[in-house]
């Protein structure tokens, strides 16, 4: 079985979710959550958008299919 990974994705108020830039893919939540740290420091207005972690097993692009997530 393959181990679960993490990708970071921008959740509009209207659309689809997408990936975020580089890097968006992650072995570990603790460094997820470090990124969408790193993204809020320097976003300080106020958006019609979310970041949101979505865990995942296998293949990232089945991931980001399955979801309905743009890449």
């Amino acid at each position: 079985m393959t181990a679960e990974r993490f990708m970071v994705v921008r959740v509009p108020g209207s659309g689809p979710p997408a990936l975020i830039g580089a890097p968006y893919d992650f072995a570990t939540l603790a460094d997820a959550k470090a990124r969408i740290a790193e993204i809020e420091a320097t976003h300080r207005k106020s958006h019609h958008t979310h970041l949101e972690i979505v865990p995942y097993r296998g293949a990232l692009a089945q991931a980001l299919a399955e979801r309905g997530i743009l890449a």
